[in-house]
Parts: C-alpha cells; sequence; structure tokens
C-alpha cells in the first residue's frame, strides 16, 4: 500500500553484483509482480529475468536518460502502476542512477519500498580486515585533474577506512597516485567479486600494484578499493616513547586490562593496538 492508496507503490530492488544466485526470494517476487522495472541497461537486466523466468516490461533508465524518464515513471506510479528500479548489479542509487526518482516520488507522496540485496562496497570492506566500525564511501574517482587531487588528498589524510570504486582503465593509475601521496598506506583491492575471476589482493600499496601488475588479465573487470584509515596506518608505528613510558608506569600500578583501558582512553589509541605493542617487547 502506498501513502496514497491511488498510487502504486516504487520498489528500490538490490540484484546480484555479478553471481546470479545472489538474489533474494523477496526480490524475484517483486520483480515478477510489479507492472514495469526500469534498468539501467536491459541487455544486462534480461540476463537475470530470463535466468528466472520473469516477463515484466523492462524501461530504460540511466543516467543519461534519468531526467527525461523521471516524469513519465512518477506518472505510471500516480496512476497505480507498481515500478521496480535496479541496476546493473547490486543495490541502486550507490553511484548508480535513482537519486531523482526517490527523491520526487518521496516529495509526491509515494510510497518507496527497498528490497535488500548485495552491495559491493559492504561485500568488500566485510573481507578486508580493516576497520567497519566507521567507514567513508568515495565512489568513483573524479576525472578532472584539479578535481582527481583534491580527492586523492581527502583520502590519504581520512581516519576512517575509505572504499572506492575504479575502472579496469584507471585502476593502476588511481594505486600509483596513492603510492605517490602515501606510499606505505595498506589497502585491500577486490576484483571481478563474486565472478569466475575473482581475485582479492591486499597489503601496502607499492606491493598490491606489482601484484596487480604482474598478472596477466588482472587489470580487468570491476574494481572495489578499501584503503585503511590514516590512524590505523599510523598506529602500526605505534608509541612515542613518552607515551611508552607512560605505559610502563600504569602497569606497574594496575593489571593488564586497567592499564589498557586506560592508556587507550590518554593516547586516544586503539586497546588492540597497545596489546600488540605489549606482545612485541616480549
Amino acid at each position: 500500500m502506498s501513502k496514497n492508496t491511488k498510487f502504486g507503490v516504487l520498489y528500490i530492488v538490490a540484484t546480484p553484483i555479478g553471481n546470479l544466485e545472489d538474489i533474494t526470494k523477496r526480490a524475484l517476487n517483486i520483480l515478477s509482480i510489479v507492472d514495469l522495472c526500469a534498468v539501467e541497461d536491459t541487455r544486462k537486466s534480461k540476463i537475470l529475468m530470463n535466468k528466472y523466468n520473469i516477463s515484466t516490461k523492462l524501461i530504460s533508465y540511466h543516467k543519461f536518460s534519468e531526467q527525461k524518464k523521471l516524469q513519465y515513471l512518477i506518472t505510471k506510479i500516480k496512476k497505480g502502476l507498481n515500478v521496480a528500479l535496479i541496476s546493473d548489479s547490486g543495490t541502486p542509487l550507490i553511484s548508480d542512477p535513482g537519486y531523482l526518482l526517490v527523491k520526487r516520488a518521496q516529495e509526491e507522496s509515494i510510497k518507496v519500498i527497498p528490497i535488500p540485496g548485495a552491495s559491493s562496497l559492504i561485500s568488500a570492506i566485510s573481507v578486508s580486515g580493516f576497520s567497519t566500525d566507521k567507514f567513508t564511501f568515495y565512489g568513483f574517482p573524479p576525472k578532472q585533474k584539479k578535481a582527481k587531487k583534491s580527492f586523492m588528498h581527502s583520502l590519504i589524510s581520512e581516519n576512517k577506512t575509505s572504499i572506492v570504486f575504479e575502472s579496469k582503465r584507471r585502476i593502476i593509475d588511481l594505486l600509483k597516485t596513492l603510492e605517490e601521496l602515501s606510499p606505505g598506506t595498506k589497502i585491500f583491492v577486490a576484483r571481478e567479486m563474486t565472478k569466475l575471476h575473482e581475485t582479492f589482493y591486499r597489503g601496502e600499496v607499492t606491493r598490491v600494484i606489482k601484484d596487480i601488475s604482474s598478472k596477466e588479465n588482472s587489470q580487468k573487470g570491476e574494481f572495489v578499493v578499501v584503503i585503511s584509515g590514516k590512524k590505523e596506518v599510523d598506529q602500526d608505528i605505534f608509541l612515542t616513547s613518552e607515551q611508552k613510558e607512560v605505559l610502563v608506569m600504569i602497569l606497574e600500578k594496575m593489571n593488564k586490562k586497567d592499564a589498557l583501558t586506560l592508556a587507550s582512553k590518554a593516547f586516544g589509541l586503539k586497546k588492540n593496538f597497545l596489546y600488540k605493542h605489549l606482545l612485541k617487547q616480549k
């Protein structure tokens, strides 16, 4: 039911990021019963639809036609039709078209319902080994030289884990720029996730560049780059001499657990990093 019972509903449906079996039963059900499905590329979406014998009418809705098709879709929904929006892969609106449609639907009191599922950025960070409690998603880096320079400086100064998308044509250029600005940065690169040639690279950016460059066809496909936060990189260097002295003093006064808790708050460092420091001293 929509906010206005005469209106239809707009469903934002997540689809697989590669492996076509990574789709929910609810998503398949919604795609089967809606009156219309707006898709980025009808050719790609037909592959998914054909696999699951879904015959719902498809309409092209990509970044070049988003503004043009917006009113058409809103009109259809206001006439009572139910519409699903999907992207070529993953969750719509994440570096994909759809923002204008959802915004307009909300303004028109049309009910918008998410049908959750696969997301490449969440999949990548979940296996990266980097901090996941806080992270920043930057999307695709800008192509303009000046804007890209500012973008990269923001990236290397970020304390939280960062995630960016990049194409096969620019992945090495992105990593080399990162290497020049912050050579010790640790990164995780996911290529072609859930697909036949799924590959993961992890380590300091210099090493990852060598690994990707040395393997045949390793620069083909879609890439998600996860970058460890500056704070996390800095903490690998661990403590200043003063901090080491303070830590020794409080360890003499209280048990290890309480000492690490106190030092963590005083130094602004995570307890697990302090614990690793103690292990290295043994």
